[in-house]
């Protein structure tokens, strides 16, 4: 029985216009805007550094196929196509190493799908740093309230929730920045809502990361649209065949817009040490400090055992991963190169590591156990050695997650990390000096002309 709250009675999208609407950038808290900064440095880096990957070569032969005008940056390519492949290509780019931000409450990636469609829409129209980063604020609130009103029961079912409720966040992000009316407004939601992408099938595949590019091509097009007066349904959050009630059995359509700008989502956004899926990350944090405290020799090891979430089997439970997209959703391959490496960065996730032959033989030795009482952030890993000799580790919270996040000075290490191969050591430090006094930009000219 549905509850008086969430009667189909509720106007969710249109109490969230009104206060989307009438949110003004001095309202948000220093801190938000820092947040947001954060995510931006985040973002840029592994979009850039993936930029050269083939999946996207695939995607920008479409677009010169169909002929695109060349009107915005293609991050890390040194070239332009028109706004929506754009924002498709960067949000894709973003997402193929696994390697950005996280809303670990239900595994949703903000920047990825947002950021994307606001840079698009931000450098055709020639606007400031400053709008960027209360767009994006918004649309990460927006973005988390539709994932908080799915959860769990959308993500099980098998929905990329990065994929969805990124589309909705995108949409409002630009129609923020287009300045539209409460109508048009609401239409700009309704059409994004009809265009929900992305299922969890495709984990491992080059269509995962095509999900928030997909997003963000969705939510810039939807709110473009609207602009132009294309309409849409005023309901389409919480009407009964609308987007909640359709892709979730217990919609909580209550959190979409309740207790509006009493706290921001953007404020829990983590960040990933580890190019790899997020649940894999205390696996890697406690292999890492086993490989530390105790020099371990993958010689002397008879077995690996893993106390893990259940999340972790369900999303990264791949055995015997075949390309580095897999490994990246496989807790054996993740928990063996970290023994091995003692990292997990973008060349711990390559074909030609996976297939190594001493990763392939350590991966044997790995058995995972689900723990219900353990929490997603939390592992238990006990190496047994040859000799008898048994060693092991508990990660409470592993490194990257809120409550032990990474700090502005290991963002940026990351950032000059995964663009190494791409920008020169002076572009690295002039963006992430932009980054940093973003909302003091009155232009992004200069911005974007870094970006290759």
């Amino acid at each position: 029985m549905e509850t008086k709250r969430d009667s189909k009675t509720e106007m969710v999208t249109k109490a969230l216009v009104q206060h989307l609407s009438n949110t003004r950038y001095e309202e948000l808290p220093r801190e938000a805007i820092e947040e947001a900064k954060r995510s931006l440095l985040n973002w840029l880096g592994v979009a850039i550094g993936a930029a050269g990957h083939p999946s996207m070569d695939i995607v920008l032969r479409l677009a010169r196929m169909v002929g695109g005008k060349e009107q915005v940056t293609v991050l890390g390519r040194g070239i332009k196509t028109d706004l929506l492949f754009a924002a498709l290509l960067n949000g894709m780019s973003s997402h193929i190493y696994d390697f950005d931000d996280t809303l670990l409450e239900t595994v949703l990636h903000p920047s990825a799908p947002i950021y994307p469609a606001i840079l698009s829409y931000a450098e055709h129209r020639g606007l400031t740093g400053r709008d960027v980063l209360f767009a994006f604020v918004l649309g990460c609130e927006v973005a988390a309230r539709t994932a908080l009103c799915l959860y769990p029961s959308h993500y099980w079912r098998g929905w990329h929730i990065t994929g969805t409720a990124g589309t909705i966040g995108a949409a409002a992000a630009v129609a923020k920045l287009q300045g539209l009316d409460e109508e048009r407004y609401s239409y700009a939601l309704g059409i994004a809502a009809t265009e929900p992408t992305g299922l969890r099938e495709m984990f491992g595949s080059m269509t995962k990361p095509l999900h928030p590019g997909k997003a963000a091509m969705n939510g810039l097009m939807a709110a473009l649209l609207a602009g132009w007066g294309f309409t849409s349904s005023a309901q389409a959050l919480e009407a009964k065949r609308g987007f909640a009630r359709v892709l979730a059995d217990d919609p909580k359509l209550h959190l979409i817009h309740e207790g509006w700008g009493e706290s921001w989502e953007i404020m829990k956004n983590s960040y990933k040490p580890f190019a790899s899926g997020i649940v894999t990350h205390p696996a890697i944090d406690g292999a890492i400090r086993l490989r530390n405290l105790h020099g371990i020799q993958p010689n002397r090891i008879e077995r690996i055992e893993l106390e893990v979430h259940p999340l972790v089997v369900e999303l990264t439970g791949k055995i015997d991963p075949q390309t580095g997209l897999e490994g990246k959703f496989s807790v054996y391959h993740c928990t063996a190169v970290a023994l091995l490496d003692g990292k997990a960065g973008v060349k711990q996730f390559t074909d030609e590591r996976v297939k190594d032959e001493q990763v392939v033989s350590l991966r044997k030795k790995i058995r995972v156990k689900v723990e219900r009482k353990l929490q997603e952030d939390q592992v238990l890993i006990r190496v047994t050695l040859k000799d008898g000799a048994v060693i092991e580790e508990f990660v409470e919270h592993a490194i990257g997650s809120i409550y032990v996040p990474m700090t502005n000075r290991q963002l940026e290490e990351k950032f000059i990390d995964v663009t190494a191969d791409v920008l020169s050591s002076e572009k690295q430090q002039r963006l992430i000096d932009l980054v940093w006094r973003f909302d003091q930009l009155e232009e992004l000219h200069s911005f974007f002309a870094l970006c290759h």
